[in-house]
């Protein structure tokens, strides 16, 4: 049990901050959006990625500065390109409150199914989320688990590193990891679905994609010029 509770402290300490993966949960929960399978999407992400690093992968990126630099200027294109998404989706939120303007809203997804109208017929039809298409859920989901260098660093290295200090019991350290990961991802993503119901207006939807646009961006800074 002092294993299982290590791994799961160290994971908290580790993963309990508004990154890529938090601000992108907190959106999808309150958009009551595919809640439990944004969910389950990047607690899978941690638990492929903490398993690799307890079966010692970790090491081998430590001594791999190469590989390093390749994941590092992938995760600063992706969280980019997802800046530039989100930052788009704030505009169109904004356009919905002018009246007499019409205006096309989504999910972040250009293919789901937009509202139509002008004027407060368009201000109404924005409150409603439109549902992202599961394969678009899904690949985002571990796109932000996967692709996030921080991501790889904490968890195939620090947590890899620690697990393997407690030898064959290891795996008890990465099971009370994992139990972190789907603890705060949890309830990160139910809690925003919970408020969802006093924020569910566009207001709110401009300001929160505008907030996920600014982390993604912060992170994608923070990895261009300052590496890990």
């Amino acid at each position: 049990m002092t294993i299982l509770l290590t791994g799961l402290l160290t994971c908290l300490a580790l993963i309990v901050a508004i990154g890529p993966q938090s601000a992108w949960l907190l959106r999808q929960g309150l958009r009551r959006d595919r809640v439990l399978l944004a969910v389950a999407c990047c607690v899978f992400g941690d638990i492929a990625l903490i398993a690799l690093g307890t079966a010692g992968v970790g090491a081998v990126l430590d001594h791999a500065p190469w590989l390093m630099e390749v994941l590092r200027w992938l995760g600063v294109s992706y969280l980019t390109w997802f800046a530039y998404r989100s930052f788009r989706s704030a505009r169109r939120a904004g356009q919905a409150l002018k009246p007499g303007v019409h205006v096309e809203l989504s999910s972040q997804d250009d293919d789901a199914p937009s509202p139509s109208g002008s004027g407060g017929t368009a201000l109404k039809q924005a409150q409603q989320v439109q549902v992202t298409r599961i394969s678009s859920i899904a690949a985002t989901g571990l796109s932000v688990s996967i692709l996030n260098p921080h991501a790889w660093v904490d968890t195939m290295v620090v947590l890899g590193t620690m697990a393997n200090t407690f030898g064959d019991q290891r795996w008890l350290f990465a099971a009370g990891a994992v139990i972190a990961s789907i603890l705060w991802f949890s309830s990160l993503a139910l809690g925003g679905a919970v408020l969802s119901k006093w924020l569910n207006r566009p207001r709110t939807w401009q300001v929160l994609d505008i907030f996920v646009g600014a982390i993604m961006m912060v992170v994608a800074g923070l990895l261009a010029f300052s590496g890990f």
